[in-house]
C-alpha cells in the first residue's frame, strides 16, 4: 500500500494510520517499530537497521535517509509531523 507521492500526502496518510483500527495496537511497539510499520506501509522502504535506528526510504525519485532515534515519539502528532516533514524537505 505505497501511496504517498508527495509531502503534501504525508498529513493525511500519518492520520490515516493512527486512527485505523485494523492494525495491531501501536502502542506495543516501541517507537522504531512504529516508524518501521509506518514506512513499510505507505512508501517504499529500501532499509531499516534497526540496531542504529536508521531508516531509508524512497518518495518520489528521492531516498531519505531518516534517524529515527532522534525523532519525537510516533503518537505525539504534534511533535512527530514537524520533524517528519522537516527531514524529507532538508
Amino acid at each position: 500500500m505505497k501511496n504517498v507521492r508527495a509531502i503534501d500526502d504525508i498529513p493525511q496518510v500519518y492520520a490515516d494510520f493512527l486512527a485505523n483500527r485494523q492494525y495491531p495496537k501501536l502502542e506495543s511497539l516501541n517507537n522504531w517499530g512504529k516508524n518501521r510499520f509506518f514506512f513499510s506501509t505507505y512508501f517504499y522502504l529500501i532499509e531499516d537497521w534497526h540496531y542504529t535506528e536508521q531508516i531509508v526510504i524512497k518518495l518520489n525519485e528521492d531516498y531519505f535517509s531518516l534517524d529515527t532515534a532522534h525523532a519525537p515519539d510516533f503518537m505525539d502528532q504534534a511533535r512527530y509531523l514537524p520533524w517528519l516533514l522537516g527531514e524529507l524537505q532538508a
